[in-house]
């Protein structure tokens, strides 16, 4: 990149928020498992929604490509660079709470904003913005809503997209579109915002969203409940779902070895059953105080032990319970991690076929890579299963990655086939693109077109989620 385009970058946010030193760059060009490490020009760090504007239209003058980027959690690669004439946009630096609207049951931020920050200035206004991810202490509001993230709420709340109620968005040419509402109905035609969540940055630059936000729970109840199969797990969503009104905010299954991994590498897990197949996590959320659900959550899962359809059941008698509960299903990626390479299928099923699903792909998985190990876990109550595989013990991890492409063949192979999505909240980004034009082929030509209409010179995250 010339020097005199650095330069105007630098009058635009100021000399200390343009990145050029390799060493400073990395923390923006390698992502969170190693596998992708990008190059880039700069790394720039606008301050508010103006810079942003200002960014794009001098790179749309000269057509620089800009890579927006949140908090770098991403685990497809689509927030990484590859290119040393292009630039990073990180929006690290737009991280303000603009409102609280108590009375909309809103919040303004910015794109920036770390999840978790968000999380606690709600708690302090009796309020909860319910996204949660294990990532939430890093990853931020802008990354979350062009990824689309999930998350473990997702039962009851909702995908990040149905919680986002407007937007504000820089386009590629530097123009504002500024919608940042609090109303539930808008029927003026075209979606807008809907085209930004899961756009990955590959339209333009989020910089701002009203976001939707409810009534802190005054209490939650958490239990682990142990399975010998995810067709057992199942059975108890179904159980719970017909035979109870208190919400269900949270459903979980974890298998046996993912939860060993948490006890082999997290020095704090306390795991309260000792011998089981499967673990689910469930968690019943409600915004009353009242003796009789607690109760009434209690009998229920009595009955769930007492038909047999549990092997044992542990209740939660203290928020400490209950946090160290959650610890145990919040590492698993990050214990995978210290196991060496892994594999990664962020998928989603009908829940009717997951035990097809995880059976079958337990069988593809042990044929493609003897020896190799399953972690899996993910949010059964709406069908996100995160069907990794860690490498066989004492095998060499880069022999192991160039697996990868032959295992999500037959993977995505047969998640298709049980008329599944093989990307449920990770995205496409790089790691996905070829599997997306194999298997939505009509699809991505609708992209291009979107794509092409927003962003004409293809300076915004090219490269990603589709080529054109």
């Amino acid at each position: 990149m010339l020097s005199s385009e650095i330069n105007k970058f630098r009058k635009i946010v100021g000399n200390k928020n343009v990145i050029t030193d390799k060493n400073d760059m990395q923390k923006y060009l390698k992502e969170w498992r190693g596998v992708y490490t990008g190059v880039a020009g700069a790394i720039v760090k606008p301050k508010s929604t103006e810079e942003v504007s200002n960014i794009l239209k001098f790179a749309y003058r000269k057509n620089i490509s800009c890579i927006p980027q949140g908090g770098n959690t991403g685990l497809v690669g689509g927030q990484i660079p590859f290119n040393k004439n292009h630039i990073v946009i990180s929006l690290e630096r737009l991280n303000k709470i603009r409102e609280i609207n108590p009375t909309d049951q809103s919040v303004t931020v910015e794109a920036g904003l770390i999840l978790s920050d968000l999380q606690k200035k709600c708690d302090e206004n009796n309020l909860i913005f319910p996204l949660s991810l294990a990532s939430e202490g890093s990853c931020s509001l802008g990354g979350n809503i062009a990824s689309n993230a999930g998350g473990v709420a997702v039962l009851y709340y909702g995908n990040t997209r149905e919680l986002v109620m407007g937007l504000e968005v820089v386009l590629s040419d530097g123009s504002i579109i500024n919608n940042l509402k609090t109303l539930i109905k808008d029927n003026t035609g075209y979606s807008i915002k809907d085209l930004f969540i899961g756009s990955e940055g590959t339209l333009g630059v989020i910089t701002a969203a009203t976001l939707k936000v409810f009534p802190k729970p005054k209490n939650t109840y958490t239990a682990l409940l142990s399975v010998d199969s995810p067709k057992q797990s199942i059975e108890i969503l179904n159980y719970i779902r017909n035979n109870l009104s208190i919400p269900l905010t949270a459903f979980e299954l974890m298998n046996n070895f993912s939860i060993e991994l948490v006890n082999k590498h997290m020095d704090k897990a306390s795991i309260p059953i000792e011998k089981f197949k499967w673990l689910i996590l469930v968690e019943f959320s409600s915004i009353e105080v009242s003796k009789n659900e607690k109760d009434k959550i209690e009998n229920l899962l009595n009955e769930i032990l007492h038909q047999n359809l549990a092997k044992d059941i542990f209740i939660s008698q203290s928020s400490k319970q209950a946090k160290d509960m959650w610890y145990i299903r919040e590492s698993i990626s990050e214990a995978q991690k210290k196991e060496g390479g892994s594999i990664k299928n962020d998928i989603s099923i009908p829940i009717k076929d997951i035990s097809k699903f995880i059976n079958n792909a337990e069988k593809i998985s042990k044929k493609v890579i003897p020896g190799s190990r399953s972690v899996i876990f993910g949010h059964i109550g709406d069908g996100n299963i995160h069907f990794n595989i860690s490498q066989p013990v004492k095998s060499d991890r880069d022999k192991f990655i160039k697996k990868d492409k032959k295992l999500r063949k037959k993977i995505n192979d047969l998640t298709i086939e049980l008329n599944g999505s093989i990307s449920a909240e990770h995205g496409i980004g790089l790691t996905k693109k070829a599997d997306l034009k194999k298997y939505m082929k009509k699809d991505v030509e609708l992209f291009k077109l979107i794509k092409k209409s927003f962003d004409p010179k293809n300076i915004m995250n090219p490269g990603k989620i589709i080529d054109i």
